[in-house]
């Protein structure tokens, strides 16, 4: 009977001091925000920088998919930053709606035009998601925490990056600064690479900086993709560099042995440090 006792006071300490470890990231915080329009709530994952202060003004990195996206971007840029080469930032990651399908919430929120052949489900919101992203998300950071609203970068990967290219050619002035990794440029037949820059509201006052990242095995029958990521994405480089707009920065890296499962992380770090590392001549 004592044995038992035991046993059951073993087992009950190991399992709160289990519950009671948890790791957290720092300076992290979560807000759960309604979409004005379509009253639909989504959480927002926010870290201040380290020595934050309200009396300065930080360049902030938007990132959607950010159940995915925020722990991989701010572990990445969390030593070229506190080392002092890289920019103290404002991370902020925007989740998919609350309760919902996270693969139907993005395929719905990032996509230009509702439907690709093969897909299912509600798509083509990439309007509205934008405008809650302008009106709503914007709102509450810059009211709330000490942001620059003249420094702000977007991140997006995959169907992230079809919507980044979606806000690039619809309403560039958004961000400053924009990290298209893997983008799905494939979808509804190429659409963003052929009507999408019909009536592409580029100018040639934009200034702004554009980051281009995909693996090199995203290519038809690789390992991890059955569309040609890598042909995609160098397709809507040549488009922008064909611009030819002066005070624009364009940039491709394709990035060796990396699939559309490895290769965000790359394009996270390599496109911060591109943006926003103190030694320029690196």
């Amino acid at each position: 009977m004592k044995f038992i006792i035991l046993v059951l006071f073993i087992f009950t300490f190991t399992q709160k001091s289990i519950a009671q470890d948890v790791y957290t990231l720092p300076r992290t915080e979560v807000i759960k925000i309604t979409d004005s329009v379509s009253k639909r709530v989504y959480e927002l994952h926010i870290q201040k920088p380290k020595g934050y202060t309200k009396y300065k003004k930080y360049p902030v990195v938007y990132m959607t998919d950010s159940p995915y996206t925020f722990p991989i971007v701010v572990g990445a840029a969390r030593m070229p930053i506190n080392s002092g080469r890289m920019q103290k930032i404002l991370f902020v990651g925007i989740s998919w709606e609350e309760g919902a399908n996270g693969s139907l919430s993005r395929q719905r929120d990032y996509t230009p035009t509702p439907s690709s052949p093969g897909y299912y489900g509600t798509s083509g919101e990439a309007a509205a998601h934008l405008n809650f992203i302008k009106n709503d998300v914007f709102s509450l950071i810059e009211n709330k925490y000490s942001a620059n609203p003249i420094s702000k970068t977007y991140i997006g990967n995959s169907f992230g990056g079809l919507f980044g290219a979606y806000i690039l050619l619809n309403s560039p002035d958004t961000f400053d600064n924009y990290i298209l990794g893997s983008p799905s440029l494939w979808w509804d037949d190429d659409y963003m690479l052929n009507k999408g820059f019909e009536n592409n509201k580029l100018s040639a006052d934009f200034k702004g900086n554009i980051f281009i990242s995909v693996g090199a095995d995203e290519i038809k029958y690789a390992n991890s993709s059955n569309k040609d990521m890598v042909g995609v994405a160098t397709q809507f480089y040549k488009k922008l560099q064909a611009l030819d707009y002066k005070h624009t920065n364009v940039e491709l890296r394709i990035t060796q042995w990396a699939n559309h499962t490895t290769a965000f992380p790359t394009t996270a770090i390599q496109g911060l440090w591109w943006l926003l590392h103190k030694d320029k001549s690196q």
